[in-house]
């Protein structure tokens, strides 16, 4: 899918005009969504306000429709149809609602993925010119609620907004920090927000949205075209530049809070791997083939919770099978990503190592993104 640069894009809001009411309506709906994703209005596993924009931006599209383009949603298929399968076996073996809760989701965001690789041309062209203001936009709003008192410390010292975590909340930054370092050509606007999303990520203490931030750098870095003087000069830039903000957070004391939590992460390595049931499947061998499905998180974890990890829970819940059929799913998408590309993504894939995104919308915004936009990225 191809679309216009960034500058041929302002004229989108005139060929949008001379779509009809349903195209219009659903890309509106997908905008509203992203925006909305950021703002958890009810707890954690319910649907949210952005989940109804996105539902409803699915039925205007499919009740249309006479012709599904799955042309790169077949892979994600065939894992939904497989995890589908997973869910209701071990359902009917547990009789537990959960096994069909998570089937929901991946219904749910097998759709919108579907919903997205279906735009047309003009839906994608506007949507593109709208999210180079959105993302900014969204940080400044978040940056705001923190200043005003208006967000949450629900895990104090840690900042969540108005996300009901501060993994959600640091996930959200990193990923749409990923998808505007990816489509944005403008340097100066790409480090803006860079450092927007690196303070909005250090105010939430997130420990591995950190470690993928750094990936997210070294992307930035390598994607600056000409020699390498100028990556140099970027290199060092940052370094001056990460070092004013360090101080400025040092000054309100959130700095040595975060040193202090990346500390304790060090300290209570052993502690928190057996909590956020990381390595399951090597207690439970007999389900590295085919999963132990989805749900009944009780059946192996002390504490009833999920698997903390994106790639090791889908591992778990879908064995061999399912991770080959996921991990087939993304490559589709980084054989068309350049160098520099590859390691914008990769930041907030390396968060999923210990936290489990897969559910959250902002994560198939993401893989969306990088597809849809893929053919207007690929010089270095």
């Amino acid at each position: 899918m191809i679309i216009l640069n960034e500058t041929n894009s302002k004229n989108n809001i005139i060929f949008l005009s001379d779509t009809n009411i349903r195209d219009k309506s659903i890309i509106y709906l997908i905008l509203f969504s992203f925006f909305l994703s950021q703002f958890y209005f009810w707890s954690s596993g319910v649907p949210q306000f952005s989940h109804i924009f996105i539902m409803g931006a699915i039925l205007l599209l499919f009740s249309k429709s006479s012709k599904i383009n799955i042309e790169y949603s077949n892979i994600i298929l065939l894992f939904v149809a497989y995890a589908i399968c997973v869910n209701f076996a071990w359902y009917l073996i547990i009789l537990d609602s959960s096994y069909m809760m998570s089937t929901v989701y991946w219904i749910f965001n097998l759709l919108f993925f579907l919903l997205m690789m279906n735009l047309n041309q003009v839906q994608i062209n506007f949507f593109y010119e709208k999210l180079l203001f959105l993302i900014p936009f969204s940080y400044i709003v978040e940056i705001i609620i923190w200043a005003s008192n208006l967000g949450r410390y629900d895990f104090e010292p840690r900042y969540n907004g108005l996300f009901n975590d501060p993994n959600q909340m640091a996930f959200w930054v990193l990923s749409s920090c990923a998808i505007y370092l990816y489509i944005s050509g403008n340097g100066f606007k790409k480090i803006t927000v860079y450092f927007l999303a690196l303070f909005l990520i250090l105010l939430t203490m997130s420990r591995s949205a950190s470690i993928g931030f750094l990936m997210l750098t070294l992307g930035l870095i390598f994607s600056q075209k000409g020699d390498l003087n100028k990556r140099i000069f970027v290199f060092i830039g940052t370094l001056v530049l990460f070092g004013s903000l360090s101080y400025f957070l040092y000054n309100l004391g959130v700095f040595d809070s975060v040193v202090l939590r990346f500390m304790e992460g060090l300290d209570q390595r052993d502690s928190q791997v057996e909590g956020r049931g990381l390595f399951s499947f090597l207690d439970y061998p007999q389900y590295l083939i085919f999963g132990a499905g989805q749900g009944a998180h009780w059946l192996y974890n002390p504490t009833g919770n999920e698997i903390h990890s994106t790639w090791l829970g889908i591992l778990f819940y879908y064995g061999i099978i399912g991770i080959s059929l996921f991990l087939i799913f993304l490559y589709q998408i980084f054989k068309k990503l350049s160098l520099s590309n590859k390691m914008i993504l990769l930041g907030p894939m390396l968060y999923g190592f210990t936290t489990y995104s897969a559910r959250t919308i902002i994560f198939w915004f993401l893989l969306a993104a990088f597809l849809l936009f893929s053919n207007n990225n690929k010089d270095e």
